[in-house]
Parts: structure tokens; sequence; C-alpha cells
């Protein structure tokens, strides 16, 4: 896959790149699928994209917790990465990484991180102990919520970051035992000293669009559908698939430049519908042969 992605030029050494990385459950009654949290039986693999386009994937089997080997994991991730060049400005990611373990990792290789903290009893504690005047009033994504923060040793250790708080008032007006009043609240384990907490939230809410990742490789890709009966032939069909997925946004993004009408954000469907599957017939005319093309839209470009 970065192999692929350097070779068509999008990614390359010098830029500092944003990387999110996940676990997806994809349900299949496959021979080696057993029973995942969301009770169904499937894969739990974990995908690593950049910009959208998958980088990394390995192969997980449904009941390995997104915990389960999370720093190995990212060391391998993070070793493919260097191999081709790859530098990572800021990585972020969900509690599955917020061990003691995988932080090492990832703060070795990525110049910041955001990681969504656990609840703890500890961590439970000191919000409750915070002032009313701590928590900053913002509007974020047409949604007001309340941001703040404290500093934060996670794991018994000694090494000390940034904790970004926020909260959001519930509709049930259902009060928090520990942390006090009826707040919904997330945390955010940074060692970004230069963001405020606003700009901390916001960036780690982007975070959202790498869900389309999995949305685009289920349904145009064919995850939703794996074609093989274990594990390591269907994580070998993934990274096969990831690796055209990523051709195909590289194609339609080259072709978008010459038809006006096409745009690079088409998903794969909407491109064959309206792209490739057009009436044609070749017609001799003048001693030569000619493609004539039975619809309205412009496409000489591609043509000549």
């Amino acid at each position: 896959m970065l192999k692929a992605l350097r070779l068509t030029g999008q990614l390359s050494e010098g830029p500092c790149y944003d990387l999110d990385y996940d676990n997806q459950v994809i349900a299949t009654e496959k021979w080696d699928a057993v029973r995942t949290y969301k009770k169904c039986y499937g894969y739990q693999p974990g995908i690593a994209s950049i910009g959208g386009m998958p980088v990394y994937i390995e192969g997980r089997n449904g009941n390995s917790q997104a915990t389960f080997e999370q720093a190995a994991t990212l060391d391998r991730m993070f070793d493919r990465l260097t191999d081709n060049r790859i530098r990572i400005g800021a990585f972020r990611a969900d509690s599955g990484s917020y061990l003691r373990e995988a932080v090492k990792v990832v703060e070795a290789n990525a110049e910041r991180f955001y990681i969504r903290a656990r609840r703890s009893t500890e961590m439970e504690r000191q919000i409750g102990e915070l002032s009313q005047q701590a928590w900053n009033p913002i509007r974020l994504d047409w949604q007001k919520m309340d941001v703040a923060e404290i500093p934060w040793t996670p794991f018994g250790g000694t090494s000390s970051y940034r904790l970004i708080l926020s909260r959001i008032k519930r509709g049930d007006r259902q009060g928090d035992l520990f942390s006090g009043g009826a707040y919904t609240w997330r945390a955010i384990l940074t060692n970004d000293y230069v963001s405020t907490p606003r700009q901390i939230v916001a960036f780690y809410n982007k975070r959202g669009s790498s869900e389309r990742v999995f949305d685009v490789m289920n349904n145009d890709f064919g995850w939703s559908k794996l074609p093989c009966s274990f594990l390591s032939e269907n994580t070998a069909f993934m990274i096969l698939t990831a690796i055209l997925a990523n051709f195909y946004r590289y194609l339609i993004s080259r072709y978008s430049e010459s038809v006006p009408w096409l745009k690079p954000t088409w998903r794969l469907k909407k491109f064959i519908f309206r792209f490739i599957t057009v009436p044609a017939k070749w017609i001799r005319s003048g001693r030569r042969n000619i493609l004539k093309l039975y619809t309205h839209k412009d496409y000489p470009l591609l043509l000549e």
C-alpha cells in the first residue's frame, strides 16, 4: 500500500501527515470467525489511514480486543511507515491505544498524539474537583460544550501530559456521581502544549472522517462480503482491495482535472454509472474508426 502511494505521488517523504488508527468489526460467518463484542460473528482488523487512504491493515480475529497487543501492532505499523520514509506529524486514536506501551510507541514515532483517555477513579475525582470557572464554554460543529484541561500522569508513571476535557449537557439531566453535574464528558490525552483546548477537541473530532474509510471499503470494495473462509486469506483480500481503492482515488482525481463535470469525491458506483457506463458504437468514417458516444456529456479530452 505504501509503495503504491509513493509511486502515484499521493504520499511523499517531505511533509508530515496526520495518521488515524482504529479497529473495525466486520460481521461475517466464515469458518474461523468468532463472536465479537457487538454480538455478531466476524473479524476485527486494525486499520490505519492518512487523509482517507488506507496505509496499514492488520487482520485480527473477532474476539481480539482493540487493546490486545496494541503496542506491537502500532510498532509494526510505524516500522512500515519509516521504511517508506513517511513522517507522521499527528497521531489520532480511540481509547484502544490508551495503554502505557502504546503511548510510548506513538510518542517515539509521531511528533504529537491525541488519544481518547479511558475513565478512572482518580480522573473522575480530579474532574469533580474542578471549579466552574475552569470550564470554558465553546460552540463546535453546531454543538455547545465546555472545555477544560488538567495535567495528567497516566498509568502510574512519571511522564506528564495534557488531559483535555470536554463536557456536553445530558438531555435526560441524569447527574454523574463522581464528576458531578448532568454531563456527558470525554477526555483526550495529548503531548500538544501549543494548541488551545478548543483546537485540540476540534482536531480530534476530525478523526470521525476516518470512519468514511470503513464505509467506502465495506460498500465499494467488498469488505462487507469477504470471499474466503479464513482470516489470513481475507486479510490479503482487504490489503489488495485497499491498494485498488487508493489507485481509484488517484485516477478519479487525475480524470477530474480534464473533465469538469467529473468530481473527485464520487464514490465508485456513481463513477461507474455516470462515467464508465455509456452506450457507444465504433463507426467507420473518412477511412477512420471513430468511437461514437451516445451521451450529451463532454468526453473529448479523454478521446484525443
